[in-house]
């Protein structure tokens, strides 16, 4: 959801789910400072057209809602949504490591949170996505970037649509 970048996910605190607007605002990312070394902590996102507003989508809001019930202090604001067991914030390289975890179990080790942020640019290209809305939704402000980093081919759907545009202009063109 939301091609989020891991600091970012990290970084996210309860003020930063509108449940009512199924919005999540990205307002910072977690680092350990400008060298990146020394104790994790909330800080500014990569760049400044990183902070943003996401669409929670319809599917997600009962899992997201179960969520913060379960594991999140709901009645403050600034509390992470995903606790760390023996800090306040949520490292980059917990969560890495919890993800590493998961992909073992799930027996799928290639996803990386960038080939899920890639994964995510490049379907909602496929779902009709204007260039613009997937630059909005992963907060970048360049096209070469996004188009460079972000919308990989798809060989089946490059094949349909070729076979599309042929079948239309061939039923066209014999009218």
């Amino acid at each position: 959801m939301g091609g989020l970048r891991c600091g970012e996910l990290c970084g996210l605190q309860i003020r930063d789910i509108d449940l009512d607007k199924q919005t999540l605002h990205v307002r910072h990312s977690v680092n350990r400072g400008k060298t990146d070394r020394g104790t994790v902590q909330y800080g500014k996102t990569k760049t400044e057209s990183s902070v943003r507003n996401v669409h929670i989508p319809d599917a997600i809001m009962p899992m997201l809602r179960q969520h913060l019930c379960d594991y999140c202090d709901i009645s403050t604001p600034d509390s992470p949504v995903f606790v760390p067991k023996r800090s306040k914030i949520m490292s980059q390289t917990t969560l890495e490591r919890q993800f590493a975890k998961a992909r073992i179990k799930a027996n799928r080790p290639d996803p990386t949170f960038q080939g899920l942020r890639a994964s995510h640019a490049t379907l909602l290209m496929l779902q009709g996505g204007t260039l613009r809305e997937v630059m909005n939704e992963l907060g970048h402000v360049s096209e070469k970037v996004a188009v460079r980093y972000y919308q990989l081919t798809v060989a089946e759907h490059q094949s349909h649509i070729v076979d599309t545009l042929a079948r239309d202009f061939i039923f066209e063109s014999s009218r």
